[in-house]
């Protein structure tokens, strides 16, 4: 004769109950970590991110305020781009700012004026002329790469 090896429902009920606790502990002791990165470059603020829809939003619900310029960075038929290295110069010379914007986003904070901007990455430079303004968030879109130029210099499947 087989012994019934099937768990009462008053068991069954209090290992779900226990199972589902343990699961909410985890949940609620997981680190909130922010999607974007913050820095500063010689006093100047910058925060970088935005891939995903959640990533952008957060941005501009936490920066648009207090940030005058953004960066998005893609494709030219859309696709969003990372690992882009933004310099930004006063014209005639002086870095303002050097970092790398790991997600499709960059947003800074410099003081009103005309900056010469570069964003570099997948073996192209860009350039271009932005007056920053006094308030109000001035967005710049690079979107000159192509599928093909990532794809050749993109280790891996086809972008």
């Amino acid at each position: 004769m087989k012994a019934n090896r099937a768990l009462p429902a008053a068991h069954r009920v209090a290992l779900s109950a226990t199972v589902l606790f343990l699961l909410s502990t985890v949940a609620v002791a997981a680190p909130d970590v922010p999607p974007y990165e913050t820095g500063n470059y010689q006093g100047t603020p910058w925060v970088s991110g935005g891939a995903g829809v959640g990533s952008r939003d957060a941005m501009l619900e936490k920066f648009k305020d207090d940030y005058n310029l953004k960066l998005e960075f893609a494709v030219a038929d859309g696709n969003y781009l990372g690992d882009i290295q933004v310099t930004i110069n006063r014209p005639g010379g002086g870095t303002v700012v050097s970092a790398l914007s790991e997600g499709p986003w960059f947003m800074v904070r410099l003081p009103p004026g005309t900056y010469d901007v570069q964003a570099s990455g997948y073996e192209r430079t860009f350039m271009r002329t932005v007056t920053v303004p006094e308030s109000g968030l001035e967005t710049v879109i690079f979107n000159q790469w192509t599928k093909e130029g990532i794809a050749a210099r993109t280790p891996g499947s086809s972008y």
